[in-house]
């Protein structure tokens, strides 16, 4: 996009981009409102930008704040663009401050590190083909990369992400096959990358989303991941911040055979699937162990994953009128860092029952049941094959407080049985358990594609096991 409003050089740089022979697509605005907009719906890979332009069309109040504002918006909106300033001002003294939020990154893996954010005096227009023609040049050899994307469809934003990850190790092919997602809205990946001669070079579990998001999860990574055994839980390999518009990626080393998810595993083999539920109870009991006791309220456990105001909505659209007291009872806890969103295409199993945890978004501190309860609620709540309309039924939910009851017609009761068996392993006791399914499907109320009727008859369950203990 270039942002310019004088015609001269606005026809200039249209010559300047014309040599590159149609390599580029261009749009050309002359002021901010429409910078502005253009930002928000469309995808850019470099950003020029004039900073004495108008508010809008047909306006003549021309003020280098209005390029400053657009400044500002991009990597406000689309932090992962790269930036040329244009000015024809003398001084410096308002450049500054923009070149001070600059970076210096390897933004399209060319084996050198370039500035995120460059300026260029409009005297000096002559050096604009250089520093284009290097964007150019490198987004087209990205283009060299062949994605075989087995169906999926790709946003500009993932496509960039994903070629400069694989040209970053010198892959000249990359795989990519989906992974079942939870409800962030950020997109997980398999990538199986292979070098000029044919050989594979690594497999790669990426995740692409909004750069808030990736950075979110990078630092819960560094500060909770890194305590676990490295064999269940995969390496962490890049985190790609730039290159990619409002888009970043997260890209964790996968290890080999671990091609079917828990919910694909538990549909098949219900006995490897509990089996794969023991190694993920492994897996993550250094977070739990060695952890002490201490006393908390159900809300602060509920507030973890659902806000104080979602709850209050909700009890409220759903009748849950015994919520209120419920969520005022204190409970033992053991306090540790959680997974948060263990839902079974969370979990990758091998042929052998060995696992590799993968989605680190929600990692925090947490109840130490959270993640067993998560696991287990989620093969009747979410995309699970086997999950169904013939159970749990309404009244086996209500029982769910009796393991034995609520099993009866289940398609997969070893897998609840080493979930359950995980839970009792971590929990204090029965209340904590109630408090963490309860947190657990109060969240699940909260998406407009869960079951309702089925969360609520769980809810009743859990209602009944705190009456029970």
């Amino acid at each position: 996009m270039v942002v310019e409003d004088d015609d001269d050089y606005i026809a200039e740089l249209r010559r300047i981009i014309s040599e590159f022979g149609g390599q580029v697509n261009t749009t050309f605005v002359t002021n901010r409102n429409d910078a502005v907009a253009k930002l928000e719906s469309d995808f850019f890979d470099l950003a020029i930008l004039d900073l004495k332009i108008p508010t809008a069309a047909g306006t003549t109040d021309f003020d280098s704040e209005h390029g400053k504002y657009v400044f500002h918006h991009v990597r406000s909106v689309t932090p992962g663009t790269k930036i040329l300033v244009l000015t024809g001002s003398p001084s410096d003294d308002f450049i500054a401050p923009l070149l001070a939020q600059k970076h210096v990154s390897d933004i399209w893996s060319e084996g050198a590190k370039v500035d995120t954010v460059e300026f260029l005096r409009k005297i000096d227009i002559d050096q604009a083909p250089e520093k284009i023609g290097r964007v150019v040049s490198a987004i087209h050899a990205l283009s060299e990369i062949e994605l075989q994307t087995n169906g999926l469809n790709l946003s500009t934003g993932e496509d960039r992400l994903v070629r400069i990850f694989a040209k970053h190790f010198h892959a000249v092919t990359c795989r990519i096959y989906p992974i079942g997602a939870g409800k962030s809205g950020a997109r997980p990946l398999r990538l199986q990358m292979f070098d000029q001669t044919g050989a594979p070079i690594r497999e790669v579990v990426a995740k692409l989303g909004e750069l808030p998001q990736m950075q979110d999860e990078d630092a819960r990574y560094d500060a909770h991941v890194v305590l676990l055994d490295g064999a269940a839980t995969p390496r962490k390999m890049k985190l790609l911040e730039f290159g990619a518009g409002a888009m970043a990626g997260i890209f964790y080393q996968l290890a080999s055979g671990h091609d079917a998810s828990m919910f694909k595993t538990m549909a098949e083999e219900d006995e490897l699937a509990a089996k794969a539920v023991a190694a993920t109870a492994d897996a993550l009991d250094g977070w739990s162990k060695g952890r002490n006791q201490e006393r908390r309220s159900i809300a602060s456990i509920r507030a973890q994953w659902v806000s104080d105001d979602w709850a209050a909505k909700l009890h409220a659209d759903y009748g849950l009128a015994w919520a209120k007291d419920f969520e005022s009872r204190q409970v033992q806890t053991r306090w540790c860092s959680v997974h948060g969103d263990l839902h079974g295409e969370n979990i990758l199993v091998s042929s052998g029952g060995g696992v590799l945890v993968i989605d680190y978004g929600d990692v925090g501190f947490g109840a130490a049941a959270y993640d067993p309860m998560t696991l287990e609620l989620s093969a009747v709540l979410q995309d699970n094959p086997t999950r169904g309309p013939d159970w749990p039924t309404a009244d086996a939910c209500r029982q769910w407080h009796n393991l034995e009851m609520y099993l009866v017609g289940c398609p997969m009761p070893e897998f609840i049985r080493a979930c359950r068996s995980w839970s009792e392993k971590l929990m204090v006791g029965q209340r904590e358990l109630a408090a963490c399914a309860y947190s657990y499907l109060l969240r699940q109320l909260k998406y407009p594609d869960t079951d309702k009727d089925r969360i609520l008859a769980l809810l009743d369950g859990v209602h009944a096991c705190w009456d029970g203990s």
